[in-house]
């Protein structure tokens, strides 16, 4: 199993920041769910959800990031 970034709109997988790949296996690997919010937090990485991906690709999911976590990046950078 594997925890990734994906960008909403584009679809495509974070590799590093500013990196975006089209293929999950090449992406960052964020092994938990709490390293991905918080490196999306950090970093102001709007519309980005978590992409949980399984080997067998038939369960893979997405979750929203949280919208408080969104704001909470919000503020800290006013």
């Amino acid at each position: 199993m594997k925890i990734l970034l994906q960008h909403m709109r584009t679809q495509l997988y974070l590799r590093s920041l500013g990196n975006w790949t089209p293929n999950p296996h090449d992406a960052h690997d964020f092994q938990h769910s709490q390293r991905a919010i918080d490196f999306a937090r950090e970093h102001s990485l709007g519309g980005v959800q978590i992409a949980v991906r399984f080997i067998d690709d038939v369960n893979d999911e997405v979750f929203p990031i949280p919208a408080a976590v969104a704001q909470a990046s919000a503020m800290a950078h006013v």
